[in-house]
């Protein structure tokens, strides 16, 4: 959900003179064959749009806080986080949802034998009651789906969650559909594990690009470019290359879709941008038409 790397500190990289405008965004360094990540690509493709003249530098070892301490000094350009990241001085967020709200679209990991029976669940009220609900006990959803009643199980790691599920710690893990699909064909995740059939959940939850208040220029471009990719389609296609085979697997327009309302959203937050949480327009975009 975030560009942020949760590994060692390291200094940001210099710009040489000369050279064309440096943007610099936390992240891993393209080495040999590591394929790009979406929101890499969705940079690049922002800044093309807008002509913006420029070259990226990922600069690796960031924590989340560290990324922050930095894009606020200056030393970082810009972060993809969450859409309910708290205000920050000296840092601007650029409201547009960068997966058009696909990240609050949610599937259900479950224990393979138990995820047919979970499926005949009559609604959102009967699964809160029936099932234990995993999640990371920091993660950003956590609190504002305890308050709409869920059954919290909190895990301290990503990893030893899906330990957790496999050894009915919880009974459902929810994850959103354009993650489920690559951690069950992790050989260590996804061991004995699935996805629940028929259902999805949809709540607002997305990521922004945050900028530096020290490059207006840039937060200018990425917000042209946004415009014009929305406009021009290459953000559809840009979503689908890198998530449509996850998009098939889910057969979402089969799928009954329960919308959590209530869910907490920050004031300002553009919720008719997020309109892949709606089932018709998930449909056209897999259907490769203009969604």
């Amino acid at each position: 959900m975030l560009s942020c790397s949760p590994s060692a500190q390291a200094a940001p990289p210099v710009s040489e003179p000369g050279a064309r405008p440096l943007v610099r965004m936390p992240g891993e360094p393209q080495i040999g064959q590591r394929p790009s990540s979406y929101v890499e690509d969705l940079l690049e493709l922002l800044l093309e749009r807008a002509d913006y003249t420029h070259r990226i530098s990922f600069v690796p070892g960031m924590t989340v806080p560290r990324s922050l301490q930095e894009l606020r000094k200056g030393q970082v350009d810009v972060c993809a986080l969450t859409s309910n990241t708290q205000p920050i001085d000296g840092v601007k967020p650029l409201r547009y949802p960068l997966f058009r709200g696909l990240l609050g679209v949610r599937v259900l990991l479950a224990q393979r034998e138990q995820a047919s029976e979970i499926a005949k669940t009559a609604d959102l009220d009967a699964l809160k009651r029936r099932y234990r609900y995993g999640t990371g006990a920091d993660w950003v959803d956590r609190n504002g789906l305890e308050a709409l009643g869920f059954r919290v199980v909190t895990g301290p790691s990503y990893p030893g969650l899906f330990q957790m599920l496999r050894y009915g710690r919880f009974d459902i893990f929810s994850r959103g559909v354009i993650e489920a699909y690559k951690e069950l064909d992790d050989p260590f995740l996804g061991e004995g594990l699935a996805v629940v059939p028929e259902i999805a959940l949809a709540y607002p939850l997305d990521s922004y690009f945050f900028v530096s208040d020290t490059n207006p220029a840039l937060f200018r471009a990425l917000e042209d470019g946004m415009r014009r990719a929305r406009q021009d389609g290459s953000l559809n296609r840009l979503l689908y290359g890198h998530f449509g085979n996850s998009l098939q697997r889910a057969q979402l327009p089969a799928r009954r879709w329960w919308r959590v309302d209530g869910y907490p959203v920050l004031p300002g937050t553009p919720l008719d941008m997020f309109d892949l949480s709606i089932p018709e327009a998930a449909a056209r975009l897999i259907a490769g038409r203009k969604a």
